[in-house]
């Protein structure tokens, strides 16, 4: 068993010193932990000290939103998203998709907010660091080349996060608490192309909440996977139909996820055939993978009753 870094634990119980505590030198924030403890006993991060959100009042928040929708506390957690009877009524496929990340047992601990959060993931990036250390390292960690693309100059670690591609297609607003007050971030600008830097946030800022507008047009979800549990996703996929418009979220085969809009789903598909360009960041074939975004579209549109 790899044992973990030492580290320093702070659980506060005041957003305002959580706030404090998470712009000090060699923190880092830890919900669940599912996802970040596994890295530290890959050294892929030895932070000095953690710090919980799990017992601020205002990360467990959920409550409806003035203007309809919903507010869902940061440190709600996946398994209690799924079950809330109003995510089921108007957002049924938010909570397939948070019913779908690893196994129930990883769903009790892992948060809503930890999901938007989640580090991006590669084969050669999530390994012991014994094993990283005998292939030269890895660009997103400690060495000088991504053996996914050793000629590119960027990470190209994949975006894995399963509830997000419905988020991006239910216009989700992404709501940090800083030093200076609230900043709110459209969760579709969230993201960026580097596996490095994917995510655009300042440093310091903490993830207080998620704001759901009002429900609209139903979303078809769909996650594929080598297993039907505990596995990442080799592909996912979101798709929606507003009036003339056809969108689409495609994710797990990049840094930042992809979101796309045309005005017909053979146009769609195309639009996503063209965009979407797997690489070697999974043990499954990139070429695989890419034919699979056609059918995974294609069983996505049939679940809505298009096509």
């Amino acid at each position: 068993m790899l044992p973990l870094p030492r580290f320093d634990f702070a659980d506060p119980t005041d957003l305002a010193e959580l706030v404090r505590l998470a712009g000090e030198p060699g923190a880092r924030l830890v919900s669940g932990g599912t996802d970040l403890l596994p890295s530290m006993k890959h050294r892929l991060f030895a932070p000095t000290r953690l710090v919980s959100t799990m017992r601020v009042p205002e990360l467990r928040q959920v409550e409806p939103l003035p203007e309809g929708g919903l507010s869902l506390g940061a440190a709600v957690t996946l398994r209690e998203v799924a079950a809330m009877p109003v995510v089921q009524r108007d957002y049924p496929a938010l909570a397939k998709a948070a019913r779908t990340v690893a196994t129930p047992t990883i769903q009790a601990m892992g948060t809503i907010g930890g999901n938007v959060m989640l580090d991006t993931r590669c084969r050669y990036y999530n390994q012991p660091a014994g094993w990283r250390v005998a292939l030269g390292g890895c660009l997103k960690c400690e060495g000088p080349v991504c053996h996914v693309a050793p000629k590119g100059k960027g990470c190209y670690a994949a975006h894995s996060a399963d509830t997000v591609p419905v988020m991006m297609l239910l216009d989700v607003s992404v709501v940090f608490a800083t030093a200076h007050g609230e900043r709110h971030v459209p969760i579709r600008e969230l993201y960026g192309v580097d596996g490095r830097t994917w995510l655009q946030v300042p440093g310091g800022s903490v993830l207080v909440r998620l704001e759901v507008p009002p429900p609209g047009a139903p979303i078809a979800y769909r996650k594929l996977r080598a297993r039907g549990a505990i596995d990442y996703p080799q592909l996912l996929t979101a798709v929606q139909h507003i009036h003339d418009t056809w969108r689409c979220v495609v994710s797990a085969v990049g840094p930042a996820p992809l979101r796309l809009e045309a005005t017909s789903p053979p146009e769609l598909v195309e639009a996503a055939m063209a965009e979407v360009q797997p690489l070697t960041t999974h043990l499954a074939s990139p070429a695989w993978r890419k034919k699979l975004v056609r059918v995974e579209l294609a069983r996505a549109m049939a679940e809505l009753g298009i096509g």
